[in-house]
């Protein structure tokens, strides 16, 4: 059950950013990947690295140029492999971290309102 609980809680945590053409599967940050970043004085790509869990339709071609059109399973490597390349991805990526994690400390702090 508990298994079950934690996927359930992670799920909750996802949502997806669009850059340019691709569309990325990142995790909410929690309030402990927070008081991280700030301590660590984090900086866009090092959040964008950490958030970004998935990725849609993301082809070989995407990763290397000249590559083959079919879509690439996401892979923690490859990710962390593209992304220094791609400074267009870090601050959409980091930003819309921080705004859903904004949004879900608003949610919490209104229902405590009520």
């Amino acid at each position: 059950m508990s298994k079950e609980l934690i996927a359930r809680m992670r799920r909750q945590r996802e949502f997806r950013v669009t850059v340019g053409r691709w569309t990325f599967i990142a995790c909410r940050p929690t309030d402990e990947d927070a008081v991280r970043w700030h301590r660590a004085n984090a900086d866009f790509v090092a959040i964008a690295r950490e958030i970004v869990i998935g990725w849609e339709a993301v082809t070989e071609d995407d990763l290397v140029g000249g590559g083959g059109t079919d879509p690439v399973k996401f892979d923690r490597a490859l990710w962390e492999a593209w992304l220094p390349d791609r400074p267009d991805f870090w601050e959409p990526l980091a930003t819309a971290a921080l705004e859903q994690f904004n949004l879900h400390r608003e949610a919490l702090e209104s229902a405590g309102k009520n």
